[in-house]
């Protein structure tokens, strides 16, 4: 039996598609496939962990999560069960810090001087 697919894709303006997914199987290592929609030919084995850091990435650049598939040796895609309609995801851009503001400083008081002017 093969392994069980999360699927990916992502849909172009001109109407073509290219989809991701990725399996667990099993053993700490992940099989990643890729290609045109329906045809995932291309195929690499990473560790499971890559896989998934991989995974939201795809959301963010705008894949949408489609849901489980079974996917045979020469790469066609079988749908076995949906995710809800749209599972985009919209990046969240962290807030800029805060910055304490700090007091002003008198530069002639940190260099000290004397009656001339002259600072050393």
């Amino acid at each position: 039996m093969s392994p069980l697919y999360r699927l990916y894709r992502y849909e172009h303006g001109d109407g073509t598609a290219r989809e991701w997914a990725y399996a667990d199987l099993g053993n700490g290592t992940a099989q990643i496939r890729w290609g045109p929609a329906g045809r995932l030919r291309q195929t690499q084995s990473k560790p499971l962990p890559i896989a998934l850091e991989r995974a939201p990435v795809k959301l963010l650049k705008g894949y949408v999560a489609i849901g489980r598939a079974d996917i045979d040796a020469t790469g066609a895609v079988a749908l076995l069960s949906r995710d809800g309609p749209d599972q985009r995801v919209t990046p969240v851009v962290p807030a800029a810090p805060k910055l304490d503001p700090k007091p002003a400083r008198d530069i002639a008081a940190l260099l000290g001087g004397d009656e001339d002017g002259f600072y050393f």
